[in-house]
């Protein structure tokens, strides 16, 4: 008799937590195929070659590194910018670390791999690159971490070190250092597709557009990565998201009584688009980029509540309207 009561029990507890979990989270749990990436490590074979002899060297990797070294090699400038980079301290530094942190891909590759796959189950006609580079660049902040260039992914391993002190060194403030560890590999990855395959340039507008146009980015990036924490998703700390999801009513009443939905001036952009370490028109604790809070919200109620896939969404482009239709309730 207990031992039926204990399944009994069980089986209310599941059922409570299905019809707690939001409906997006339902329509987002698929199974995609497999993908496989090769991977390929330029740092090594760059930090590898003799530099006695480094344009030789180079010529003898270019067919392989292309990606890299597409320019004339002929040319003695190109040449020395090469070798100055790989010779130079900091960039050695860097490498050092890079291969302690990463002896090997194993914490890279399967992350990498799920994000193409998920990718590749909701466009299936899109052609994916089949390989991914891995590198250093310095940790140039003109250089984002992950990118495709010529149909090909190129990763920054030194961009994911998790080293606040490295990253002090550089003058990187400490809000992004912060999120330079692997944890947001996935996120990155998944901007870099949306980027690459999926953004369109439009005019900014007014913060409600903003909101949803930026929010819509976050949430294919969920889509992407269905596992990712909301913290990491958005980019906060734990304690920010806490913040922001325990002033949501709030805050949204601020910007509704104040008529900021409808601003479409420099300052309320910036007050909730910019990056920094905190809002402070509402708190040191709150954190930046409020806007795609909200906006991530809202395209999460408008997919709940709407029969819309996610190509659906991500094709609309009457934002005003996907807010309207969203049935977007904040929580008090």
């Amino acid at each position: 008799m207990n031992r039926i009561l204990t399944i009994f029990a069980i089986c209310l507890m599941m059922a409570s937590c299905q019809k707690n979990e939001p409906a997006y989270k339902a329509k987002l749990d698929i199974n995609p195929d497999p993908y496989d990436l090769e991977f390929d490590r330029y740092e090594v074979v760059l930090f590898s070659l003799d530099t006695n002899d480094f344009q030789v060297e180079l010529m003898n990797v270019q067919d392989r590194y292309h990606v890299f070294l597409g320019g004339d090699l002929n040319n003695p400038d190109a040449v020395q910018y090469l070798k100055d980079f790989a010779t130079d301290p900091f960039s050695i530094t860097l490498y050092e670390k890079v291969k302690a942190v990463f002896s090997d891909l194993k914490q890279i590759e399967p992350v990498v791999e799920d994000v193409f796959a998920h990718f590749h189950y909701y466009y299936p006609e899109i052609e994916l690159p089949k390989k991914a580079f891995t590198c250093i660049t310095g940790v140039h902040p003109d250089e984002p971490p992950v990118q495709i260039i010529d149909d090909q992914l190129v990763i920054s391993l030194d961009w994911y070190l998790d080293d606040e002190e490295l990253y002090d060194q550089i003058g990187m403030p400490r809000y992004m250092s912060l999120r330079r560890n692997v944890s947001t590999l996935a996120k990155e990855v998944a901007e870099q597709l949306y980027m690459y395959y999926l953004y369109e340039w439009r005019k900014q507008g007014q913060i409600v557009g903003e909101m949803v146009f930026y929010g819509r980015r976050d949430f294919f990036v969920e889509a992407m990565c269905p596992e990712l924490p909301d913290s990491v998703l958005l980019g906060y700390s734990s304690k920010q998201w806490q913040w922001a999801v325990e002033n949501e009513g709030q805050v949204w009443a601020d910007i509704v009584g104040n008529r900021r939905l409808y601003d479409a001036g420099l300052d309320a952009y910036m007050m909730f688009f910019g990056d920094g370490p905190f809002t402070q028109a509402y708190s040191n604790d709150a954190p930046s980029r409020l806007g795609e809070f909200f906006g991530l919200n809202i395209s999460r109620s408008y997919f709940s509540n709407n029969e819309v896939s996610l190509q659906d969404l991500m094709q609309r482009k009457d934002l005003q309207n996907v807010f309207q239709d969203s049935g977007y309730k904040p929580k008090k």
